[in-house]
């Protein structure tokens, strides 16, 4: 039965995916600009880019061949409302950040590449972002300066100690002063995305009161977060194997209730595509069964976490498909294997793996999710249990 389900569920996922792929290449109204400076319209892949792109794709309309842009012929492009990138010649310091491969040397070593940059903060005074994997470096000009990257290092002192080059407080102190605007300001700003957009959004509403804050770089995220109850049936079976002592019985397709709540957190990057969630749920099962010389009776109550990934495949603004995995923590409430005339045995169950396909629309959502094995006897080494259930969840999210 539950090899069936388990085939059935397969399935289902891969002709989803495959009904769904059409989908994920969404071509979005934009613009770019070419070497001579012509700014042509047109659509451009939005692929949720996380790293700042050497490439993309795009079509003049949506009936055209589809066209390659690169870093050597385009010189800016953009999406209509979305994020904005200009093609800059500029030195960065490429210096590693991971601990155990941080530099001796204080200084920044800045060596010349062309880049597309993030334009996150446009007025008087420019800031541009980039993102190359773990490495995060932010650039400025003004209308009087050319593009330069703020520097900021961590390296080894000679003592073995991390130490910091925060250079970038002096570059935006001799470059952004403007009215109220202090010493102590800028010596409170850390090399973070929010607090440099803040600094430059002040000091461009200083230099110009009609200044409004329309960096082309907006958040695409609606809700970071997501909370809401899930509620749904269990079809659950249980094996036990006891080898020395001979006693072997199977319970099957119980059906039964879960409830419980997900908080679910959206990745900023790659579209709102991504997202890692918490799912505590209670559960039960109960069964009988009659053996050859006693009844054996299973109580199983828990609380059941799930700690997963999920990955979503939109269908329209509303509706998306998605899929998810995660590990399960099972918590025991009071549970049991109890046998008439023989020893009985408290459930304690192992950590497993549970997997999932879905559907949601607007705040609602349906999912089917599978966990193939759990181990309930884990304190007893000469004895073999295996939970297996399908689950079929409804959902509603509050936020």
């Amino acid at each position: 039965m539950f090899f069936r389900l388990k085939f059935t569920l397969s399935l289902l996922l891969i002709t989803l995916l495959s009904t769904t792929s059409y989908s994920q290449v969404t071509f979005e109204p934009g613009y770019i600009v070419d070497n001579s400076g012509n700014k042509i319209e047109c659509f451009i892949k939005n692929v949720g880019w996380k790293n700042n792109p050497t490439s993309f794709e795009y079509r003049t309309n949506f009936d055209s061949e589809i066209k390659n842009g690169y870093i050597n012929n385009i010189a800016e492009f953009s999406l209509n409302n979305g994020k904005k990138y200009i093609r800059q010649e500029v030195k960065i310091d490429r210096s590693k950040t991971l601990l155990k491969r941080l530099s001796k040397s204080k200084e920044a070593v800045l060596n010349s590449e062309k880049l597309f940059l993030e334009e996150i903060v446009s007025g008087d005074a420019n800031l541009f972002y980039y993102e190359d994997s773990n490495l995060i470096r932010f650039f400025f000009n003004t209308t009087n300066t050319s593009t330069e990257q703020l520097i900021y290092k961590k390296y080894l002192t000679a003592d073995n100690k991390v130490g910091e080059n925060t250079n970038y407080k002096k570059q935006l102190w001799d470059n952004l002063q403007c009215g109220n605007i202090t010493l102590n300001d800028v010596k409170s700003i850390d090399y973070k995305k929010t607090e440099l957009v803040t600094f430059f959004n002040l000091y461009n509403l200083c230099k110009n009161p009609k200044y409004v804050d329309s960096k082309a770089s907006k958040i695409e995220n609606k809700n970071v977060f997501n909370l809401g109850i899930r509620a749904g049936l269990n079809s659950a079976s249980l094996d036990y194997s006891s080898p020395q002592e001979s006693t072997n019985f199977s319970l099957e397709n119980k059906t039964t209730l879960r409830f419980g709540i997900e908080l679910e957190a959206i990745l900023p990057f790659n579209k709102n595509k991504w997202s890692l969630f918490i799912q505590p749920m209670y559960q039960s099962f109960k069964g009988e069964e009659q053996l050859e010389f006693q009844t054996v009776s299973v109580d199983y109550k828990s609380i059941e976490t799930s700690l997963g990934v999920r990955h979503y495949f939109f269908l329209s603004n509303d509706s998306k498909i998605f899929i998810n995995s995660a590990f399960q923590i099972d918590t025991a409430l009071d549970s049991n294997i109890d046998f008439e005339t023989s020893s009985d045995f408290e459930i304690s169950p192992r950590t497993s793996f549970n997997f999932g396909i879905g559907f949601s629309h607007n705040n609602s959502s349906i999912k089917i999710n599978y966990n193939p094995r759990r181990e309930l006897l884990s304190n007893y080494a000469a004895i073999s249990s295996s939970y297996k259930v399908l689950s079929v969840v409804l959902g509603y999210n509050f936020l």
